[in-house]
């Protein structure tokens, strides 16, 4: 079965509705997005430059994203 390319509309208003699943699903969805936007640079025990994921920053960004989901009224639309 293929994988959805976005999230539905009845995805979405059950993530409104506080859906944890609904809500996993939309985290999944846009996880290479929050991915790509918390690479850093660190360095290795070599000292050389790497690029990888702020698993911090990764958070801070899942969480104000479900705050904002469950902040929104969708009847305002």
């Amino acid at each position: 079965m293929p994988k959805e390319l976005t999230p539905t509309f009845t995805v979405i208003s059950k993530a409104f509705d506080g859906d944890e699943t609904a809500i996993s699903k939309i985290l999944e969805f846009y996880d290479p997005y929050i991915n790509q936007c918390c690479m850093r640079p660190f360095y290795d025990d070599n000292n050389n430059l790497r690029l990888a994921v702020d698993l911090e920053m990764k958070g801070f960004i899942k969480e104000a994203i479900i705050r904002k989901i469950l902040n929104f009224d969708i009847k305002r639309f």
